[in-house]
């Protein structure tokens, strides 16, 4: 019965490779690309605050871990 299952199982999966989701990745950068000509301080205040929060977040994960271990 295991052997019946794998063998169906067979047609699920596409031995394509991953490469079918970089495009569809690709078609959906499209919008966003579209919005960068449409928006751009929209855009430019959006990518400003991703920096600074993620700036944030790693200033704040170094301290974490220098409280954590203060001998480092």
């Amino acid at each position: 019965m295991i052997r019946a299952l794998l063998h169906s199982a067979d047609d699920l999966v596409n031995s394509d490779g991953a490469w079918w989701i970089l495009a569809l990745d690709g078609i959906l950068l499209v919008p966003l690309i579209f919005a960068v000509f449409f928006y751009p301080m929209a855009v430019l205040v959006g990518v400003v605050a991703l920096l600074v929060l993620t700036v944030a977040v790693m200033a704040l994960i170094r301290v974490v871990q220098a409280h954590q271990h203060p001998h480092l």
